[in-house]
């Protein structure tokens, strides 16, 4: 049974590097000739992130590019791209990324106790969960209730 794991297991790390060997020189190829929908729907079928990471790059060239913000934005909602690059993907789309939605509440709460409005400040603090990364500092927020010495 151990010589078949790792038989297998070799076997499918040979595949899995074999794939982002190609994805890569898929990715490669299309940076230098960006038109070549044969090589985009290659990329879009092999690697969904890189897909993805192209589809950003080509929407920064042209922000009004319609047809790329309609393809990551299918991306985002319902493809096997890592959930930070969909986050990533929501950002130049115009919604609200779930990944920032901590960090915009940071910074609202922190322009409320800079107003002197620790109730509604500590409102937006409480929501912010234990798990984020972020939850310390609205720990800290709310027991400082943003005070700078």
């Amino acid at each position: 049974i151990l010589i078949i794991w790792f038989t297998i297991s070799f076997i499918s790390g040979k595949i899995e590097q074999y794939n982002i060997e190609e994805s890569n020189k898929i990715y490669t190829s299309l940076l230098n000739n960006p038109n070549d929908q044969a090589l985009l729907e290659q990329l879009k079928n092999k690697n969904a992130n890189l897909y993805a990471i192209f589809l950003m790059k080509e929407l920064a060239k042209d922000i009004n590019n319609t047809e790329i913000k309609s393809q990551l934005q299918s991306l985002s909602s319902n493809s096997d791209a890592n959930h930070l690059l969909k986050n990533i993907i929501s950002l130049p789309l115009g919604e609200k990324s779930i990944f920032l939605k901590n960090y915009d509440k940071i910074l609202q709460a922190y322009r409320l106790l800079g107003e002197g409005k620790i109730e509604q400040a500590n409102i937006l603090l409480s929501q912010i969960k234990d798990d984020s990364a972020l939850s310390q500092i609205a720990k800290n927020l709310k027991h400082y209730q943003g005070i700078s010495r």
